[in-house]
Order: structure tokens, then sequence, then C-alpha cells
């Protein structure tokens, strides 16, 4: 396994219009070598965890991202455009 085990950082709740899902930026420093997407466990503050696909940008890009639900945001007491500490556990 490329990366740490388990990453904690600040990011925003992201959506790019009403119909589209809201996301996460996860930016190259916290993912370490990888260059595909993984699964890993996901938590918004201290919301309850959950299982999300975290995935390039694009090809080659330099920033990965995650989507996330109205479910697992309002969870977290979270809006979109609001800031989070997110927490990553890589999963085997």
């Amino acid at each position: 396994m490329t990366g740490p085990p388990s990453i904690t950082f600040t990011a925003t709740i992201l959506r790019k219009q009403e119909n589209l899902p809201r996301y996460v930026i996860v930016k190259r420093k916290h993912i370490g070598a990888r260059d595909t997407s993984f699964t890993a466990m996901v938590q918004l503050n201290d919301g309850p965890p959950f299982e999300r696909r975290v995935h390039p940008w694009r090809k080659g890009s330099d920033v990965f991202f995650f989507n996330v639900t109205q479910v697992q945001v309002r969870k977290a007491g979270l809006d979109t455009g609001e800031r989070c500490t997110v927490k990553i556990t890589h999963m085997a």
C-alpha cells in the first residue's frame, strides 16, 4: 500500500450546481504516491464514518476527490460551502 494508512486535513464541501453531487477535493500531498482510485473510510468532522471511493480528478491530475451525499453532509452537521475536518482511512 502506498500513502499513509490514515490522513486528516481541512477541506470545503463543494458543489458545482444544485443538480450535481457534493464533493471534497483531496490534494496530492494527502494521498502520497497513489495515482489510481482507492476505497477508504471517510469521516467529516465528528460524523459517522462511511465508505467512499476516492478518485483522481482526471488522468494525470494533482488532485483527487470523493462525492458525499446530502445525508452524509447533514449527519456531520455541515452544508455545502462549509469547511470541515476530513479523515480518510485507506482500506486494504
